[in-house]
């Protein structure tokens, strides 16, 4: 429980801090986890090497490795953040957004959407100021322990109107309903929290990807859409919904999500390697890491 009781004390002490002062907690609760979490530094470090590519020196990966871990921490405090959002103030003067005729399209056809995302920047944040144009998106994301931690963070994530419910039977339970009444589901792929993914060649080796976005697209008949966020400079974000993905059907439904899932992969391949930094994933993801070449100093 101290997880809990500590989070849930850091949100009473900081919770009403301007995102500026938030953010510069946050950087300095990201520079010493990336010190003194060595286990996790590896991890993150060894995912850089594979996005940065076999030409990065090692100052070069542990500057991202280094900014992984202040992204991590910005999440945080925008998770802190959300419930004082002006929503519609957010979507006004911070935030871009190509696409977004693919999510009203999805919603006024009845046909709901499943978009699929990574955890890049903040996924999560990006989706908040869409409540200013009437969206309300369920988000489906990793049960934490304890239990009190979890649905405390589930409480903040819902503050604007947004529905967020954690893997497991209730969960998926709700995400076939909320589709089939022409409802929008976010999905991220890139790690495999409920571990029942299948290994996939993302960004030159094996990881284990998740297939439920696919599988959701296609046992309901919702779009299947894409969309890349990523922080920008003085607190904003950015958002790409990419047009729906024509899901390829061939009769054979488990061979058919595996497929339909790897050319997705690609979108996002890109996406990760633009910017390794914003990629706030502090778990190693593939299977064959590269070789560290030197300690951090």
């Amino acid at each position: 429980m101290w997880k809990y009781y500590a989070f849930r004390l850091t949100y009473l002490l900081l919770g009403r801090l301007p995102l500026r002062a938030l953010y510069g907690v946050a950087r300095v609760a990201g520079d010493g986890a990336y010190r003194w979490r060595r286990e996790m530094r590896d991890a993150v470090a060894s995912n850089m090497r594979r996005l940065l590519g076999p030409d990065a020196g090692e100052d070069e990966v542990q500057r991202a490795t280094r900014e992984v871990f202040r992204n991590a921490g910005r999440y945080y405090a925008d998770l802190i953040h959300v419930g004082r959002l002006d929503v519609e103030r957010f979507y006004n003067q911070r935030f871009e957004i190509e696409g977004e005729e693919y999510l009203h399209d999805a919603k006024d056809s009845g046909r709901g959407a499943v978009l699929v995302g990574t955890h890049f920047g903040n996924p999560e944040m990006a989706v908040q100021p869409l409540a200013a144009k009437g969206f309300s998106i369920m988000g489906l994301v990793e049960p934490l322990e304890p239990k009190a931690l979890s649905d405390f963070t589930l409480w903040l994530r819902e503050r604007q109107g947004h529905v967020y419910r954690t893997i497991g039977y209730a969960g998926l339970k709700e995400t076939i309903r909320r589709l089939k009444s022409g409802g929008l589901v976010a999905i991220l792929i890139d790690r495999d929290v409920a571990g029942t993914g299948v290994p996939m060649q993302f960004c030159g080796a094996e990881a284990s990807i998740s297939l439920g976005a696919v599988d959701f697209a296609m046992r309901t008949g919702a779009d299947l859409i894409p969309a890349k966020s990523w922080r920008l400079p003085g607190y904003g974000f950015k958002v790409i919904v990419e047009p729906p993905v024509e899901i390829i059907r061939t009769g054979d439904f488990e061979a058919d999500v595996r497929s339909n899932t790897k050319r997705l992969l690609p979108i996002f391949e890109e996406l990760l390697r633009s910017d390794p930094g914003q990629w706030a994933v502090l778990e190693a993801i593939w299977k064959d890491q590269p070789a560290k070449e030197r300690a951090v100093q």
